[in-house]
Protein backbone atom coordinates (compact mmCIF):
# COMPACT_ATOMS: atom_id res chain seq x y z
CA UNK A 1 0.00 0.00 0.00
CA UNK A 2 1.21 3.61 -0.87
CA UNK A 3 1.50 5.40 2.37
CA UNK A 4 2.77 8.51 3.23
CA UNK A 5 5.08 8.69 6.67
CA UNK A 6 4.44 9.86 9.78
CA UNK A 7 5.89 12.97 11.38
CA UNK A 8 8.81 12.21 14.13
CA UNK A 9 6.94 13.65 17.41
CA UNK A 10 8.96 15.90 19.49
CA UNK A 11 11.03 13.87 22.03
CA UNK A 12 10.50 10.98 20.47
CA UNK A 13 13.69 9.52 19.03
CA UNK A 14 11.97 7.31 15.92
CA UNK A 15 13.98 5.81 12.95
CA UNK A 16 11.07 7.66 10.60
CA UNK A 17 11.56 11.10 8.74
CA UNK A 18 11.67 14.35 10.13
CA UNK A 19 9.08 16.86 8.89
CA UNK A 20 9.21 16.95 5.24
CA UNK A 21 8.18 20.04 3.47
CA UNK A 22 7.08 17.80 0.85
CA UNK A 23 4.32 15.99 3.33
CA UNK A 24 0.97 16.91 4.36
CA UNK A 25 0.75 17.51 7.78
CA UNK A 26 0.23 15.05 10.44
CA UNK A 27 1.23 16.18 13.78
CA UNK A 28 -1.91 16.35 14.56
CA UNK A 29 -2.18 12.79 15.60
CA UNK A 30 1.03 11.92 17.37
CA UNK A 31 0.67 10.02 19.84
CA UNK A 32 -1.14 10.53 22.28
CA UNK A 33 -4.14 11.73 21.69
CA UNK A 34 -5.46 11.59 18.22
CA UNK A 35 -6.79 14.62 17.20
CA UNK A 36 -4.55 16.89 18.70
CA UNK A 37 -1.79 19.83 17.44
CA UNK A 38 -0.91 19.95 20.41
CA UNK A 39 2.23 19.29 22.16
CA UNK A 40 2.72 16.38 24.47
CA UNK A 41 3.20 16.97 28.03
CA UNK A 42 5.87 15.53 29.75
CA UNK A 43 6.25 11.34 30.52
CA UNK A 44 3.98 10.53 33.35
CA UNK A 45 5.18 9.14 36.84
CA UNK A 46 4.67 5.23 37.39
CA UNK A 47 2.25 5.58 40.32
CA UNK A 48 0.22 7.63 37.73
CA UNK A 49 0.46 4.82 34.95
CA UNK A 50 -0.06 1.98 36.79
CA UNK A 51 -0.49 2.83 40.94
CA UNK A 52 3.37 1.66 40.94
CA UNK A 53 2.87 -1.78 39.37
CA UNK A 54 5.99 -2.82 37.57
CA UNK A 55 6.06 -3.17 33.47
CA UNK A 56 4.04 -7.13 33.06
CA UNK A 57 1.21 -6.53 35.75
CA UNK A 58 -1.31 -8.10 35.61
CA UNK A 59 -1.96 -11.68 33.36
CA UNK A 60 -2.22 -13.07 29.83
CA UNK A 61 -3.17 -10.48 26.69
CA UNK A 62 -3.78 -7.80 28.93
CA UNK A 63 -0.51 -7.65 30.75
CA UNK A 64 1.21 -7.70 27.42
CA UNK A 65 -0.60 -4.86 26.11
CA UNK A 66 0.13 -2.95 29.24
CA UNK A 67 3.38 -3.61 29.19
CA UNK A 68 3.55 -2.44 26.03
CA UNK A 69 2.54 0.47 26.21
CA UNK A 70 4.33 1.55 29.79
CA UNK A 71 7.62 -0.05 27.56
CA UNK A 72 6.72 2.80 24.91
CA UNK A 73 6.01 5.64 27.09
CA UNK A 74 9.15 5.31 28.50
CA UNK A 75 10.80 4.88 25.20
CA UNK A 76 11.80 2.10 25.32
CA UNK A 77 10.65 1.35 21.72
CA UNK A 78 11.73 -2.37 20.80
CA UNK A 79 10.89 -3.96 23.95
CA UNK A 80 7.51 -2.26 23.19
CA UNK A 81 6.64 -3.13 19.83
CA UNK A 82 8.24 -6.48 20.74
CA UNK A 83 5.09 -7.12 23.76
CA UNK A 84 2.34 -6.00 21.64
CA UNK A 85 3.01 -7.80 18.57
CA UNK A 86 3.35 -11.03 20.80
CA UNK A 87 -0.27 -10.18 22.13
CA UNK A 88 -1.13 -9.51 18.48
CA UNK A 89 0.06 -13.02 17.62
CA UNK A 90 -0.72 -15.24 20.65
CA UNK A 91 -4.75 -13.08 20.44
CA UNK A 92 -5.36 -12.67 16.75
CA UNK A 93 -8.64 -10.97 17.69
CA UNK A 94 -8.15 -9.40 20.17
CA UNK A 95 -9.17 -5.93 18.78
CA UNK A 96 -7.31 -4.35 22.37
CA UNK A 97 -3.89 -5.79 21.33
CA UNK A 98 -4.49 -4.92 17.44
CA UNK A 99 -5.58 -1.25 18.40
CA UNK A 100 -2.68 -0.84 20.43
CA UNK A 101 -0.10 -2.89 18.50
CA UNK A 102 -1.64 -1.01 14.97
CA UNK A 103 -0.85 2.79 17.06
CA UNK A 104 2.82 1.90 17.75
CA UNK A 105 3.37 1.06 14.55
CA UNK A 106 1.89 4.16 12.91
CA UNK A 107 4.70 6.47 15.40
CA UNK A 108 7.65 3.52 15.97
CA UNK A 109 7.17 1.05 12.96
CA UNK A 110 7.11 -0.05 9.08
CA UNK A 111 3.88 2.24 7.54
CA UNK A 112 2.80 -0.67 5.74
CA UNK A 113 2.59 -2.97 9.03
CA UNK A 114 0.89 -0.35 10.73
CA UNK A 115 -1.87 -0.01 7.91
CA UNK A 116 -2.48 -3.83 8.07
CA UNK A 117 -2.91 -3.68 11.96
CA UNK A 118 -4.92 -0.85 11.72
CA UNK A 119 -7.57 -2.12 9.01
CA UNK A 120 -7.58 -5.26 11.18
CA UNK A 121 -8.03 -3.33 14.35
CA UNK A 122 -11.10 -1.43 12.66
CA UNK A 123 -12.54 -4.85 11.49
CA UNK A 124 -12.28 -6.40 15.37
CA UNK A 125 -13.82 -2.62 16.77
CA UNK A 126 -15.62 -0.80 13.82
CA UNK A 127 -17.93 1.46 16.62
CA UNK A 128 -15.16 2.26 19.37
CA UNK A 129 -11.78 3.79 19.31
CA UNK A 130 -11.08 6.74 17.33
CA UNK A 131 -7.27 6.38 17.49
CA UNK A 132 -7.29 4.04 14.71
CA UNK A 133 -9.38 5.60 12.44
CA UNK A 134 -7.06 8.83 12.90
CA UNK A 135 -4.05 7.15 11.95
CA UNK A 136 -5.39 5.23 9.17
CA UNK A 137 -7.02 8.63 7.59
CA UNK A 138 -3.00 9.96 7.84
CA UNK A 139 -1.48 6.89 6.78
CA UNK A 140 -3.72 6.15 3.76
CA UNK A 141 -2.14 7.68 0.31
CA UNK A 142 -5.48 7.72 -1.11
CA UNK A 143 -6.96 10.85 0.23
CA UNK A 144 -10.81 10.25 -0.13
CA UNK A 145 -10.00 6.44 1.67
CA UNK A 146 -8.13 9.07 4.48
CA UNK A 147 -11.08 11.15 4.75
CA UNK A 148 -13.51 8.07 4.83
CA UNK A 149 -11.70 6.96 8.16
CA UNK A 150 -11.70 10.70 9.47
CA UNK A 151 -15.35 10.95 9.17
CA UNK A 152 -15.82 7.59 11.10
CA UNK A 153 -13.23 8.72 13.95
CA UNK A 154 -15.13 11.72 14.04
CA UNK A 155 -18.21 9.77 14.68
CA UNK A 156 -17.03 8.28 17.08
CA UNK A 157 -15.58 11.28 18.92
CA UNK A 158 -18.65 13.03 18.83
CA UNK A 159 -20.43 9.92 20.59
CA UNK A 160 -18.09 10.32 23.48
CA UNK A 161 -18.95 14.23 23.21
CA UNK A 162 -22.27 13.22 23.82
CA UNK A 163 -21.50 11.10 26.63
CA UNK A 164 -19.77 13.83 28.51
CA UNK A 165 -16.07 12.59 27.93
CA UNK A 166 -14.57 16.11 28.51
CA UNK A 167 -11.54 15.56 26.68
CA UNK A 168 -13.54 15.27 23.65
CA UNK A 169 -13.71 19.17 22.61
CA UNK A 170 -10.03 18.72 21.67
CA UNK A 171 -10.15 15.29 19.96
CA UNK A 172 -13.29 16.97 17.98
CA UNK A 173 -11.39 20.48 16.92
CA UNK A 174 -7.94 18.21 15.86
CA UNK A 175 -10.25 15.62 13.87
CA UNK A 176 -12.32 18.42 12.06
CA UNK A 177 -9.13 20.44 10.83
CA UNK A 178 -7.58 17.06 9.62
CA UNK A 179 -10.63 16.24 7.72
CA UNK A 180 -10.60 19.67 6.42
CA UNK A 181 -6.66 18.75 5.13
CA UNK A 182 -7.78 15.18 3.75
CA UNK A 183 -10.82 17.22 1.65
CA UNK A 184 -8.57 19.66 0.22
CA UNK A 185 -6.58 17.18 -0.87
CA UNK A 186 -9.13 14.40 -2.61
CA UNK A 187 -10.77 17.76 -4.56
CA UNK A 188 -9.76 18.80 -7.83
CA UNK A 189 -11.45 22.14 -7.83
CA UNK A 190 -11.41 23.58 -4.05
CA UNK A 191 -14.43 25.39 -4.30
CA UNK A 192 -16.69 21.88 -4.06
CA UNK A 193 -15.51 21.31 -0.99
CA UNK A 194 -14.80 25.21 0.65
CA UNK A 195 -18.53 25.06 2.18
CA UNK A 196 -17.81 21.85 4.07
CA UNK A 197 -14.38 23.04 5.02
CA UNK A 198 -15.65 26.07 6.06
CA UNK A 199 -18.24 24.18 8.44
CA UNK A 200 -15.53 21.81 9.80
CA UNK A 201 -13.68 24.70 10.77
CA UNK A 202 -16.43 26.52 12.25
CA UNK A 203 -17.07 23.49 14.62
CA UNK A 204 -13.23 23.03 15.19
CA UNK A 205 -12.75 26.79 16.82
CA UNK A 206 -15.88 26.17 18.81
CA UNK A 207 -15.46 23.14 20.28
CA UNK A 208 -11.55 24.06 21.29
CA UNK A 209 -11.83 27.90 21.60
CA UNK A 210 -8.13 28.04 22.79
CA UNK A 211 -6.73 25.87 19.62
CA UNK A 212 -4.99 27.78 17.01
CA UNK A 213 -5.15 24.57 14.49
CA UNK A 214 -8.52 25.77 12.71
CA UNK A 215 -6.89 29.56 11.91
CA UNK A 216 -3.96 27.59 10.24
CA UNK A 217 -6.40 25.20 8.34
CA UNK A 218 -8.35 28.23 7.33
CA UNK A 219 -5.08 29.97 6.14
CA UNK A 220 -4.52 27.18 3.99
CA UNK A 221 -7.81 26.87 2.32
CA UNK A 222 -8.14 30.79 2.02
CA UNK A 223 -4.63 30.13 0.25
CA UNK A 224 -5.97 27.68 -2.08
CA UNK A 225 -8.95 29.43 -3.46
CA UNK A 226 -7.00 32.71 -4.12
CA UNK A 227 -8.32 34.90 -1.25
CA UNK A 228 -4.34 35.50 0.19
CA UNK A 229 -5.01 38.74 2.60
CA UNK A 230 -7.84 36.37 4.33
CA UNK A 231 -5.04 33.64 4.50
CA UNK A 232 -2.58 35.85 6.09
CA UNK A 233 -4.75 36.86 8.29
CA UNK A 234 -5.96 33.89 9.53
CA UNK A 235 -3.01 32.30 10.10
CA UNK A 236 -1.37 35.45 11.56
CA UNK A 237 -4.73 35.06 14.48
CA UNK A 238 -3.43 31.53 14.64
CA UNK A 239 0.29 32.76 15.56
CA UNK A 240 -1.10 34.87 17.59
CA UNK A 241 -2.90 32.30 19.43
CA UNK A 242 -0.35 29.93 20.15
CA UNK A 243 2.59 32.80 20.69
CA UNK A 244 0.82 34.11 23.69
CA UNK A 245 0.12 30.51 25.42
CA UNK A 246 3.11 28.97 26.45
CA UNK A 247 3.27 25.73 28.57
CA UNK A 248 -0.69 26.00 28.80
CA UNK A 249 -0.75 28.67 30.65
CA UNK A 250 -2.63 32.20 29.11
CA UNK A 251 0.20 34.82 28.79
CA UNK A 252 -0.16 38.41 29.18
CA UNK A 253 2.61 40.26 27.05
CA UNK A 254 2.31 43.58 29.46
CA UNK A 255 2.31 41.23 32.95
CA UNK A 256 4.96 39.00 31.49
CA UNK A 257 7.52 41.97 32.17
CA UNK A 258 6.37 41.97 35.64
CA UNK A 259 7.00 37.83 35.96
CA UNK A 260 9.82 37.06 38.35
CA UNK A 261 12.62 35.27 36.38
CA UNK A 262 11.81 31.86 37.38
CA UNK A 263 8.58 32.21 36.15
CA UNK A 264 9.91 33.32 32.97
CA UNK A 265 12.12 30.85 32.50
CA UNK A 266 9.54 27.93 33.01
CA UNK A 267 7.28 29.31 29.83
CA UNK A 268 10.24 30.77 27.49
CA UNK A 269 9.78 29.17 24.46
CA UNK A 270 7.65 26.54 26.10
CA UNK A 271 4.25 26.64 23.08
CA UNK A 272 1.24 24.18 23.52
CA UNK A 273 1.34 23.53 19.55
CA UNK A 274 4.22 21.24 18.64
CA UNK A 275 7.34 21.33 16.41
CA UNK A 276 5.95 20.05 13.53
CA UNK A 277 2.37 22.70 14.00
CA UNK A 278 5.11 25.50 13.99
CA UNK A 279 7.33 23.93 11.32
CA UNK A 280 3.78 24.14 9.02
CA UNK A 281 3.60 27.76 9.87
CA UNK A 282 6.90 28.63 9.23
CA UNK A 283 5.97 27.31 5.64
CA UNK A 284 2.44 28.95 4.87
CA UNK A 285 3.94 32.64 6.49
CA UNK A 286 6.35 31.89 3.20
CA UNK A 287 3.89 31.98 1.07
CA UNK A 288 1.83 34.31 2.16
CA UNK A 289 3.72 37.28 3.49
CA UNK A 290 6.43 39.28 1.96
CA UNK A 291 8.14 39.71 4.78
CA UNK A 292 10.06 37.09 5.73
CA UNK A 293 10.93 38.49 9.36
CA UNK A 294 8.24 35.97 11.09
CA UNK A 295 9.09 33.09 9.28
CA UNK A 296 12.45 33.60 10.52
CA UNK A 297 12.08 33.81 13.79
CA UNK A 298 9.63 30.86 13.73
CA UNK A 299 12.21 28.14 12.46
CA UNK A 300 14.90 29.88 14.73
CA UNK A 301 13.14 28.82 17.51
CA UNK A 302 13.00 25.46 16.09
CA UNK A 303 16.47 25.04 15.10
CA UNK A 304 17.02 26.27 18.84
CA UNK A 305 14.71 23.20 20.21
CA UNK A 306 16.49 20.75 17.43
CA UNK A 307 19.31 21.04 15.59
CA UNK A 308 19.34 18.09 13.74
CA UNK A 309 15.62 18.43 11.52
CA UNK A 310 17.11 18.80 7.86
CA UNK A 311 14.27 20.26 6.45
CA UNK A 312 14.27 23.19 9.29
CA UNK A 313 17.79 24.01 8.08
CA UNK A 314 16.48 23.94 4.82
CA UNK A 315 13.64 26.33 4.82
CA UNK A 316 15.61 28.48 6.81
CA UNK A 317 17.95 28.93 4.12
CA UNK A 318 15.17 29.61 1.86
CA UNK A 319 13.98 32.33 3.74
CA UNK A 320 16.85 34.09 4.20
CA UNK A 321 17.54 33.60 0.50
CA UNK A 322 14.23 35.64 -0.25
CA UNK A 323 15.38 38.48 2.52
CA UNK A 324 18.44 38.36 0.30
CA UNK A 325 21.02 37.09 3.64
CA UNK A 326 22.80 35.31 1.07
CA UNK A 327 25.90 34.12 2.85
CA UNK A 328 23.80 33.81 5.76
CA UNK A 329 21.43 31.16 3.37
CA UNK A 330 24.61 29.76 2.37
CA UNK A 331 25.89 28.61 5.41
CA UNK A 332 22.57 26.79 6.49
CA UNK A 333 23.13 25.52 3.81
CA UNK A 334 26.13 23.46 4.25
CA UNK A 335 24.60 22.61 7.52
CA UNK A 336 21.74 21.50 6.08
CA UNK A 337 24.28 19.24 3.21
CA UNK A 338 26.12 17.78 6.44
CA UNK A 339 23.62 17.11 8.49
CA UNK A 340 21.66 15.09 5.53
CA UNK A 341 24.81 13.10 4.61
CA UNK A 342 24.84 12.15 8.53
CA UNK A 343 21.59 11.42 8.49
CA UNK A 344 22.15 8.96 5.49
CA UNK A 345 22.15 11.16 2.51
CA UNK A 346 19.02 11.16 0.79
CA UNK A 347 19.16 11.77 -2.82
CA UNK A 348 15.99 13.99 -2.84
CA UNK A 349 17.01 15.88 -0.24
CA UNK A 350 20.72 16.35 -1.49
CA UNK A 351 19.22 17.59 -5.24
CA UNK A 352 16.57 20.18 -3.10
CA UNK A 353 19.69 21.29 -1.40
CA UNK A 354 21.50 21.30 -4.64
CA UNK A 355 18.61 23.26 -6.74
CA UNK A 356 18.71 25.83 -3.79
CA UNK A 357 22.24 26.50 -3.40
CA UNK A 358 22.18 27.08 -7.43
CA UNK A 359 19.19 29.68 -6.69
CA UNK A 360 21.18 31.76 -3.87
CA UNK A 361 24.64 31.60 -5.49
CA UNK A 362 22.93 33.35 -8.89
CA UNK A 363 21.00 36.08 -6.91
CA UNK A 364 24.29 36.58 -4.89
CA UNK A 365 26.31 36.77 -8.17
CA UNK A 366 23.25 39.11 -9.76
CA UNK A 367 23.32 41.33 -6.49
CA UNK A 368 26.85 41.64 -6.69
CA UNK A 369 26.69 42.62 -10.06
CA UNK A 370 24.12 45.19 -9.40
CA UNK A 371 25.68 47.04 -6.49
CA UNK A 372 28.99 46.94 -8.15
CA UNK A 373 27.02 49.24 -11.38
CA UNK A 374 25.22 51.70 -9.07
CA UNK A 375 28.31 52.08 -7.49
CA UNK A 376 30.30 52.75 -10.34
CA UNK A 377 27.49 55.34 -11.66
CA UNK A 378 27.82 56.76 -8.12
CA UNK A 379 31.28 57.83 -8.83
CA UNK A 380 30.30 58.55 -12.78
CA UNK A 381 28.38 61.46 -11.53
CA UNK A 382 30.77 62.51 -8.94
CA UNK A 383 33.28 63.13 -11.54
Amino acid sequence: AATRPLRQAPGRPRPGPTPSARSPRVDAFAMPPPGSSKKKKGKKSKEKRGGGVGVGGGSGIDSLVESGNEHLAFERIDEGLADLKRACALAPDNPDAADAYGMALAEFGDPDDAIGTLKRAAQLRPNEGFEKFMYLGQLLDDAAAGATCTRQGLAIIEHQASLGDLDADERLCGACCALVEQLLAAADDVEDVADECDALLRRAAEADVTSAEPMQAMASLRSLQGRTEEALEALRRSVATWRSRRGGWDVDPDDAAHADDEAALEIEGEYEVSFEFRFETAKLLLELDENTEEAVMVLEELLNERDNVVDVWHLLALANHGACNFDRALELLDHAEALNEKQGGAEHVIADLMELRSAVTESKEKWEEDVGADHKMGGEDDE
